[in-house]
């Protein structure tokens, strides 16, 4: 059932179990550093283990931790999860597959993404790419949480609904086809409540667990991005700068995701008013992958898609993505996965 809106921020501001345990944990270390060695022998393991909690006293080594796609969203066939960052958890760095979206929703946050220092505050918004190491780091009652979104999915769910020209079409590109390190963008909102409004909409509808949830989700995050950029494209801090090649990049990556079934090199070509050789090389320069890939990955996301979120048959999979037989499908579904489209939708189950 989808909760009120001041449920909702009751239910934000409060203290899970988990992040009381971390608050006892922060407050024994800061006021009895002298017993703190000592309080953390005498923890409950079995419920540190349970609740996956980190405890940096205990750990025999460094905790560098790698979450892939697959563990975040195991349980789950959406494309996007919300989850409340807790607050007084040790600071750790880690990097995931996915993307993160992390939201200040009252009070501040420390943040070190590949190193860089950034203190966030209400309103902010930090989008966080996959394979990019960082931490956040909130010891008071400030409040954030995360909106993480597959990375594998993106470019067909939501990266075709963004305008070539916008600030965060020219950002996802980069991310996903230059695939260099130390990305960040920051929109600074303030106390802007249309925007505050659209994240508590999206994080009571994840919490509600309503018929077609999936679906809103996916709608309400792409007018979450197209109010941003509506109301604070002059508000952003990054690290890259727009130029027209990558915006003409972005045009062509949205066509060729509107019409991956049937586009091939010469049509694509023509239709962007080039020849075959040169278009072959801007698309190789500007994503590092060719022509074929970026066809082959594009029907393959779509094909997982249809598998975690549908019941259609693997051959009406094939048909639907462009594949012209099964047989070629499912060569080259196994051999980019490692498993067959069936083993895929068996894991899933």
């Amino acid at each position: 059932m989808k909760l009120t809106r001041s449920e909702f921020q009751n239910y934000i501001h409060s203290y899970e179990q988990d992040e009381i345990f971390y608050r006892d944990l922060y407050f024994a270390e800061k006021e009895h550093p002298e017993t703190f060695l000592e309080y953390c022998q005498g923890l409950d393991r079995e419920l540190i283990t349970r609740h996956n909690l980190y405890v940096p006293a205990l750990q025999k080594e460094a905790w560098f931790p790698y979450v892939e796609e697959n563990d975040m969203f195991q349980d789950f066939n959406g494309n996007i999860i919300l989850c409340k960052h807790y607050r007084y958890s040790p600071v750790f760095i880690h990097e995931h597959e996915f993307f993160e979206i992390l939201c200040i929703y009252d009070g501040t946050a420390h943040t070190d993404i590949q190193g860089i220092s950034h203190t966030l505050h209400t309103g902010d918004i930090c989008i966080i790419p996959p394979h990019t190491k960082h931490s956040v780091s909130i010891f008071d009652d400030s409040v954030a949480f995360n909106i993480l979104v597959r990375s594998s999915t993106f470019q067909t769910t939501f990266f075709q609904t963004l305008t070539a020209d916008s600030a965060l079409a020219h950002f996802f590109a980069h991310v996903l086809y230059h695939k260099t390190e130390g990305n960040f963008l920051i929109f600074h909102t303030g106390n802007d409540q249309i925007i505050m409004e659209s994240l508590e909409n999206l994080f009571m509808e994840y919490l509600g667990h309503e018929k077609y949830n999936y679906t809103f989700l996916n709608s309400m995050l792409v007018l979450f991005w197209a109010q941003l950029l509506r109301y604070h494209e002059n508000d952003i801090e990054s690290i890259l700068t727009k130029d027209t090649a990558d915006n003409s990049m972005t045009e062509i990556l949205n066509y060729l995701n509107q019409n991956y079934q049937t586009a091939t090199l010469s049509d694509t070509a023509a239709h962007f008013g080039y020849s075959v050789s040169h278009f072959s090389t801007l698309i190789k320069e500007g994503t590092g992958r060719t022509f074929l890939q970026i066809i082959r990955d594009i029907k393959l996301n779509q094909a997982c898609r249809a598998l975690r979120q549908t019941t259609l048959s693997i051959p009406a999979i094939c048909e639907l993505v462009g594949y012209e037989t099964p047989e070629h499908f499912m060569r080259t579904f196994k051999k980019a996965y490692g498993m067959t489209p069936g083993e895929y939708r068996k894991k899933l189950s």
